[in-house]
């Protein structure tokens, strides 16, 4: 419990970070740059279910906003938003039959990683115009909508998103993406349920031993921006400037 107090309490000091991130790499590489959305689904394991496939899943969606800084690697920054359930309905042992909760929230999540494509795609000579990537960074998660509870926790926690994607280049300035991945957490109340007294019968409680984690998977297009250079006129030998 205390554990989990400090690291909401820490969460400040991770905020200024995202926003030193999304500024230097606006600065450093603007000459190449692109902005997207999506929609998708979110789901969850933890105390209530151990299934994200057979858990309810909640419609979510997305906006990013991607660095290109070579053929094969990406700094994206995005935000996602969407609902988030969970339920005893399918019961994981004797004691969530007696239980028999569930709840209903709306997550979000802030997030900045890399992108690494296995094939070269966006090149002027490459062979393909698609590539399977690997996305992994850091995040931040925050919660709303959870019923009152006996426990005491920060609403924003930090997430490790971990993801497989395609991507497929239409054309020089218009790209799809499907992606799936997971959210690994260092937190156990996503459910809202996690430490309780084993001797007070009132099956309010869940593993501590097993944070719990959600997924999101979409869909998603995006559009590149391509700076234009101008060309300067060359000095004229003789010719002097006043």
């Amino acid at each position: 419990m205390i554990k989990n107090i400090e690291m909401g309490i820490q969460l400040k000091y991770w905020i200024p970070i995202f926003i030193l991130l999304f500024l230097s790499t606006t600065i450093s590489f603007s000459q190449k740059r692109e902005i997207g959305g999506g929609i998708g689904m979110l789901s969850y394991t933890g105390d209530l279910s151990r299934n994200a496939l057979t858990n309810p899943i909640k419609p979510a969606a997305t906006v990013f906003y991607r660095f290109n800084m070579r053929d094969h690697i990406s700094i994206r920054v995005s935000f996602v938003g969407g609902g988030l359930a969970g339920t005893d309905t399918k019961p994981i042992d004797a004691f969530s039959v007696a239980r028999a909760s569930s709840f209903n929230i709306f997550l979000y999540e802030f997030a900045t990683g890399l992108e690494y494509y296995f094939l070269d795609f966006r090149s002027k000579n490459a062979p393909q115009n698609w590539s399977p990537y690997f996305y992994g960074g850091l995040g931040l998660f925050g919660m709303l909508g959870h019923e009152a509870s006996a426990f005491t926790y920060s609403p924003i926690q930090i997430a490790i998103p971990l993801a497989f994607g395609f991507r497929y280049r239409a054309t020089p300035k218009w790209s799809f993406s499907l992606e799936a991945g997971i959210r690994a957490t260092f937190f156990d109340y996503v459910d809202n349920y996690s430490e309780g007294d084993l001797f007070v019968k009132n099956y309010q409680y869940g593993n501590p031993e097993d944070n719990d984690k959600y997924y999101f998977a979409g869909v998603s297009l995006s559009y590149t921006f391509y700076s234009v250079i101008c060309p300067t006129l060359p000095i004229k030998q003789g010719y002097r400037r006043r």
